[in-house]
C-alpha cells in the first residue's frame, strides 16, 4: 500500500467512528463571586498588578490634583480630553484641550502626551477597562497618546466579564459602537526574548481615577 492509499484508509477509518459530542456549556460562571465591598480593592490589586496606576478620589478636588501631580511627575504637557462631562472636568485640572468633533480625531492626537477619556465600566476581576469608540471618543484618544487616563464612576465598576458584556448588551444592542475593546493595562509585548516591553501597541501608561462621590 503506497502512502496516499494509507492516509485515505485511515481517513475512512477515522470516519466510522461516531464524534463525540460535545459537553453542554456550564451555566454561570466557574468564579466565586465578588463581595461588593470587595470590588474596589480588588480592582486596584489587579490594576497595580498590570503596571498601571489607580486612584480613588473622594471629590473633584481630589480628583483635580491627583490629575495635575500626575502630569506634572510625568511632564506630559500636551494633554487632550473628551467632551463627556467627566472627562472634561477631570481635563481642567491641566487645561487640557477639549475635543469637540471628527476633527479633533487621528491625526490631530499624534503630538499628544496624555488623553483623558471616560468608559464603558471597569472589571474588577481582571482590572481591566472597557471601552468603545463612544465612551472613549473615537478610536484614537485612547491609542495614539503615549498615556491615558481614564475616568470611571464607581457605579461602572463590575465584578466580572460577564456582567461586563451584559451591560454592553443592554446600552447598545440597538446600535453598537464600531469599536469595543477591552484594555488590561498599558500596552505590552514580550515577543522578543520574552522581555517584557511596555507601550508596543498604544499607551505605555495607563492611569484609572475612580470617581468615589
Amino acid at each position: 500500500m503506497n502512502a496516499r492509499a494509507n492516509i485515505l484508509d485511515r481517513i475512512r477509518s477515522a470516519l466510522r467512528k461516531e464524534s463525540r459530542r460535545p459537553e453542554p456549556p456550564t451555566p454561570g460562571t466557574p468564579f466565586s463571586p465578588i463581595a461588593p465591598a470587595d470590588l474596589i480593592p480588588r480592582f486596584e490589586r489587579e490594576l497595580l498588578a498590570l503596571k498601571a496606576e489607580f486612584h480613588r478620589a473622594a471629590n473633584w478636588g481630589d480628583a483635580h490634583s491627583w490629575v495635575k501631580h500626575i502630569a506634572d511627575r510625568d511632564e506630559l504637557r500636551r494633554i487632550a480630553a473628551a467632551p463627556d462631562a467627566d472627562a472634561a472636568e477631570a481635563g481642567q485640572a491641566v487645561q487640557a484641550r477639549m475635543l469637540t468633533g471628527a476633527g479633533d480625531c487621528g491625526k490631530s492626537l499624534a503630538n499628544v502626551d496624555l488623553g483623558i477619556s471616560g468608559c464603558e465600566c471597569v472589571v474588577a476581576r481582571t482590572g481591566s477597562v472597557v471601552l468603545t469608540s463612544q465612551s472613549g471618543f473615537g478610536r484614537a484618544l485612547s491609542v495614539l497618546p503615549p498615556a491615558h487616563i481614564v475616568v470611571a464612576r464607581r457605579s461602572q465598576l463590575v465584578a466580572d466579564l460577564n456582567d461586563a458584556y451584559r451591560l454592553l448588551q443592554t446600552r447598545h444592542s440597538k446600535l453598537w459602537p464600531s469599536m469595543i475593546t477591552i484594555i488590561t493595562g498599558p500596552s505590552r509585548t514580550a515577543d522578543i526574548e520574552k522581555i517584557l516591553v511596555l507601550g508596543a501597541h498604544g499607551p505605555r501608561k495607563l492611569f484609572v481615577l475612580l470617581l468615589d462621590f
